[in-house]
């Protein structure tokens, strides 16, 4: 697919309410000390939703989706846990459901990494 940037970017605002759905989806399910299971599952199911070719757990319990079979490859890495939440009622909001404000979402793992 050869795409320009403005025609990505327009692929990208047409599907902005579902990437938010998603993504408020992904920060609502706690994953903290390395418990990833149920947010890699979820993960899975948004990457077979959109086609992936490939959608597994690799043996160190890592969510890997594969796209094409081209001579080249993209590798984007990231972890999907968080750290604890403290206590919660020093939170001024639930921090799995967070909050948007001005634009911004605010949740546990909003920011790093989900």
């Amino acid at each position: 697919m050869n795409e320009t940037i403005e025609q990505l970017n327009q692929r990208v605002a047409a599907a902005e309410e579902s990437i938010l759905r998603f993504f408020r989806e992904i920060v609502a399910i706690p994953s903290m000390d390395s418990d990833i299971e149920e947010v890699g599952k979820r993960i899975g199911e948004e990457m077979r939703k959109l086609n992936y070719d490939e959608v597994y757990v690799d043996k160190y319990g890592s969510i890997v989706g594969k796209i094409g079979n081209g001579p080249k490859i993209l590798l984007y890495d990231t972890h999907i846990d968080t750290v604890g939440i403290g206590d919660p009622s020093q939170w001024e909001w639930d921090p799995f459901e967070g909050k948007v404000e001005d634009g911004m979402l605010y949740a546990r793992g909003a920011l790093d990494e989900k």
